[in-house]
């Protein structure tokens, strides 16, 4: 008996889950079975809202945060260098004697050096160091700064459309997500009780999508999704 095959969507871009969505759709409401509409609404309305939460950034807007960034890492990183403290300076300048300047580094390299160089400050400096204000106040500004550096980056290389994820898009990309797997699984449990006649070629339509979509197409998507 033929089954709509699974497709493993959280790999997926952002506007490449949207079109596939969207596609699916097309194809599905053209069922005329009553059973399925309200399924069909619920998996529409996820749509449109995931549609809606696409927001779009400038690639500009992004540089300039990425520069922010990378400038309040760089100027904490040389603050925690340079410690009035020093007692508390000689255990850092130990601890960062065995690595590069991250300055001279590329994104990739810095952000990852950086990411080390906080994980020895914190594991090898003692209770008491986190007292002195400035180190601890340096060394907070260092991990956002580096960790908001790296997300800022990453979106810049996820988002080829130049749409950003957010909060409401993540949660919006869920739900439709879920609409759509529910849907499938709905279909694939009434082909076990009314066989495939019905919706043969809806069935053959997705699967064709599936192995087709041009938004990924070296996935081993062809596993049949349980009804």
């Amino acid at each position: 008996m033929k089954q709509i095959a699974d497709f493993y969507l959280p790999r997926m871009c952002q506007q490449g889950a949207f079109n596939f969505f969207r596609s699916v759709f097309g194809k599905m409401e053209k069922i005329a079975d009553a059973k399925l509409q309200p399924i069909l609404r619920n998996f529409a309305d996820a749509i449109i809202s995931y549609d809606v939460a696409l927001k779009s950034i400038p690639n500009n807007q992004l540089v300039e945060k990425m520069a922010v960034e990378n400038e309040n890492r760089l100027k904490a990183y040389q603050a925690i260098r340079t410690q009035e403290n020093e007692q508390l300076g000689k255990k850092i300048e130990d601890i960062l004697a065995v690595y590069d300047d991250p300055a001279h580094l590329n994104d990739e390299e810095k952000t990852e050096l950086l990411n080390k160089i906080i994980a020895d400050l914190e594991t090898k400096l003692d209770e008491t160091d986190f007292e002195e204000k400035e180190f601890f106040d340096s060394l907070s500004l260092l991990k956002c700064a580096n960790w908001a550096y790296a997300q800022y980056i990453n979106l810049h290389k996820i988002d080829l459309t130049g749409k950003c994820l957010t909060y409401e898009t993540l949660k919006s990309r869920k739900q439709a997500e879920n609409a759509y797997y529910h849907t499938v699984k709905f279909i694939n449990a009434m082909l076990i009780y009314n066989g495939d006649s019905e919706y043969a070629d809806l069935i053959d339509d997705i699967n064709h999508l599936i192995d087709s979509t041009e938004v990924n197409p070296v996935f081993d998507v062809r596993k049949v999704v349980p009804a």
